[in-house]
């Protein structure tokens, strides 16, 4: 495979959490857009076969296994895809599962709650802080955040969703700001329950805790379009990270098929 060279005509993306669900389908999108994919996750199966699905598709990709909790591993990915593929245009922050814990105020531990977020705030930030400094050097960048939205939409049950992923939303604006004088974008795409997931066969099964699983029977019925596929979102995220969306920073779009309005 010819590595720099050939990755200098077209834009490189990095999406975490590309080995299932929404990481998947939005790298799958973007190869099909004419970007070359760096999908990262802890699968190397999983990420191989992947890249096999882009290349087929006839598109152009490659795997990095790195746990990007830990910051060491996160700067290492991001520096093996600028030395390898020469530059970073896009970041998919798409990686952090589900927070376990969950539950109505008073019913969960409020150290649960820290340590889930602590968490969830490392996968999300640190491949954005390894690859920023490259972004505004280059004076040019995309920065995607897929979260939930729990972060927008008050839902009982989900308060280390709203702190995790509220906080977020307002961060990613603050970076918006900070970052525009580098004309380094930054964005948020929200999403509630999408079919073909991992937490959507967890759902299926009946496997979530009592009132998640409530509130996700409510999202599926009352949903006037439906519950959205991981293609459906990734359409949404390949037009946030791409030129069509010039203009946009600091923006948050909800993709939940009118399921909320916020």
């Amino acid at each position: 495979m010819k590595e720099q060279s050939d990755k200098q005509q077209r834009k490189v993306a990095i999406v975490t959490g590309a080995t299932a669900g929404l990481g998947k389908a939005i790298a799958l999108r973007l190869a099909q857009e004419g970007v070359f994919v760096v999908a990262n996750g802890r699968n190397q199966a999983a990420g191989e076969a992947l890249v096999g699905s882009i290349e087929s598709s006839g598109g152009q990709g490659a795997f990095l296994a790195a746990d990007i909790e830990d910051t060491a591993q996160a700067t290492g990915l991001v520096q093996q895809v600028i030395e390898r593929f020469g530059q970073v245009d896009i970041l998919v922050a798409s990686a952090g599962a589900p927070p376990d814990a969950q539950g109505v105020i008073g019913q969960v531990e409020p150290n649960a709650i820290a340590d889930q977020i602590a968490k969830t705030v490392r996968i999300k930030l640190n491949p954005v802080h390894a690859v920023v400094s490259h972004m505004t050097e280059r004076n040019s960048g995309t920065i995607l955040f897929v979260t939930s939205e729990g972060g927008r939409f008050p839902t009982p049950g989900q308060t280390t969703v709203a702190l995790h992923s509220g906080g977020l939303i307002m961060a990613a604006k603050v970076m918006a700001k900070e970052l525009s004088r580098s004309r380094v974008r930054v964005n948020t795409l929200c999403v509630t329950l999408v079919e073909e997931t991992p937490v959507y066969e967890r759902f299926a099964g009946g496997q979530l805790t009592s009132i998640r699983q409530k509130v996700f029977d409510k999202i599926a019925s009352q949903a006037p379009f439906g519950l959205a596929k991981p293609d459906e979102v990734a359409s949404v995220a390949a037009f946030l990270v791409s030129d069509a969306s010039s203009h946009v920073t600091g923006a948050t779009l909800s993709a939940t098929g009118g399921a909320t309005y916020s």
